[in-house]
């Protein structure tokens, strides 16, 4: 074999390697074994004829492809496990926000319940109190007709504005926990989405680089 045949099977195989596909995650390359030892074996025959000799090289160099090959198959496989991990610990972190937030709206609409019901109910005490002293005052004057209808029109109108006050405080608690809920469900939806379409492509690498081999 002529010198400069040698030297463009090197270059040859040194392009190989810097054109190999990488693993992700590491210094590791994809190549396609048999078409780099057939070059290996044409450089070694230029320089030493002895079968034996170059047999010995050349196994060496197959242990060497071989081992490359079993560690960029375990990286891949680490990588996709990894993902996997990540994938489920942000599942399991969007489901435990959305439970917690469920809480946080149900105990907020809760305690909107109660104040208003505690609204309406010191209002209808303050009114049957009015109510009260007004037929006390009403015994001393001598119009107690027109005392007690006054008192019993101001202790109504107290409640009613009572009652429109609570009916409001239900309506806009509602109103916001509806926005919350809202803004939650979409946010977690499209943390799923995201990490969906970052397995799918994991999934995608491993099974390009499965199909490589395959052809090899």
């Amino acid at each position: 074999m002529a010198r400069n045949e040698v030297f463009a099977l090197v270059d040859e195989l040194t392009l190989m390697l810097q054109n190999a596909k990488k693993v992700p995650l590491t210094d590791s390359v994809l190549i396609n074994q048999k078409q780099a030892v057939d070059m290996l074996k044409r450089i070694l025959a230029s320089y030493d004829p002895s079968l034996e000799k170059a047999a010995k090289i050349i196994e060496q160099q197959e242990d060497i492809l071989n081992k490359a090959s079993d560690t960029a198959q375990k990286t891949m496989s680490s990588a996709q496990t990894q993902a996997t991990g990540m994938v489920n610990e942000a599942n399991s972190y969007a489901q435990t926000t959305k439970a917690n937030a469920d809480a946080y709206a149900a105990e907020t609409h809760q305690g909107a319940e109660e104040q208003a019901k505690a609204v309406v109910a010191d209002a209808q005490t303050r009114a049957q109190h009015m109510i009260e002293d007004a037929k006390a005052q009403a015994d001393e004057l001598v119009s107690q007709t027109t005392v007690l209808a006054r008192a019993e029109a101001q202790a109504r109108e107290l409640l009613d504005n009572a009652n429109q006050h609570a009916q409001a405080v239900r309506q806009q608690t509602q109103y916001d926990l509806n926005n919350m809920l809202e803004h939650v469900d979409a946010t977690v939806s499209q943390q799923l989405n995201d990490l969906r379409i970052m397995k799918q492509n994991l999934a995608n690498v491993q099974t390009y680089d499965e199909a490589e081999d395959s052809e090899a």
